[in-house]
């Protein structure tokens, strides 16, 4: 009997199990356009919100990782800072925004796949 119950706990412990705990945080689609010639990137924000953290890659060396020590303020509808990332045609990026009300909320997380190319921005996520 005691074997049968090592077996199963040493399972569950293995196999893990969703909960409060879960390291892997959900992530909301953004969304992608060009507005006046700059790379648009518009999340469902709520009134109140502050941008936390941005994270944006082309996959290569072109990578940009800014923990905010000053949240930045978003309104609902405007475009998420991209802090003058340079956004260059024919590459595919992946950008990442932590958006809070306050330092102790948790955050949520949206998530936008592109690409930029001479037709304009070709969004790979929805």
């Amino acid at each position: 009997m005691h074997k049968k119950f090592t077996i199963i706990a040493t399972a569950f412990l293995l196999s893990g199990c969703p909960g409060s705990g879960d390291r892997v945080t959900p992530k909301e689609p953004a969304n992608v356009a060009m507005r006046d010639n700059h790379v648009c990137i518009t999340a469902p924000t709520q009134p109140g919100d502050y941008v936390v953290s941005i994270q944006i890659s082309d996959g290569g060396d072109n990578n940009m990782l800014k923990l905010l020590r000053e949240p930045l303020k978003v309104a609902v509808g405007a475009c998420l800072p991209t802090l003058n990332y340079d956004f260059k045609p024919t590459h595919t990026y992946t950008a990442y925004f932590a958006v809070a009300k306050n330092e102790t909320e948790r955050a949520r997380y949206f998530s936008a796949e592109f690409s930029l190319d001479e037709n304009g921005i070709q969004q790979l996520n929805q």
